[in-house]
């Protein structure tokens, strides 16, 4: 019998999404007054566009080698509203969106409960310590490095106001 090539489009979009995200990132314009070294603008986005694309093309590749018979291919009507991976890119966007908005500790704590939440049970007697307390510990080290980041139109219109 021969093999069907399956297809992961929840990981084509992904290969395809850090594809543009490397090419965007080789447009960063480098500071010529910047150190001398390795690490400029553009390591990081290099960084995570290389670990993102890898992961997208061995899932899309894992994911062609099954054989049909063993995972058969689920309708396009449950695979819309099962498949995690759709779901965690439709929290993600909603995520960026609210960044402006909320400011990064609340969307990032917002990000990690719904998404934990969303990908498995997770206690939450586990999930609420991490939730809250990998956001307020990423804002304080890059608060120590001078990098501000914007507590978000909602608490800065708040804070204003009283």
């Amino acid at each position: 019998m021969p093999s069907v090539i399956r297809i992961n489009y929840a990981a084509l979009a992904l290969l395809l999404f850090f594809t543009g995200y490397l090419y965007l990132a080789a447009q960063i314009p480098i500071d010529p007054w910047s150190l001398p070294g390795d690490f400029t603008a553009s390591a990081f986005p290099y960084f995570t566009g290389g670990l993102g694309f890898t992961a997208a093309l061995l899932q899309l590749l894992t994911e062609a080698r099954r054989p049909t018979k063993q995972n058969p291919q689920p309708s396009l009507e449950q695979r819309i509203y099962k498949d995690p991976i759709l779901g965690m890119i439709v929290v993600l966007v909603i995520y960026i969106s609210l960044i402006d908005v909320l400011g990064f500790v609340i969307a990032s704590i917002a990000f990690l409960t719904v998404g934990a939440r969303k990908t498995g049970a997770v206690a939450w007697r586990i999930l609420l310590p991490f939730a809250v307390g990998i956001p307020l510990i990423l804002w304080g080290l890059l608060d120590l490095m001078n990098i501000y980041i914007s507590p978000g139109r909602i608490l800065t219109t708040w804070l204003q106001g009283t």
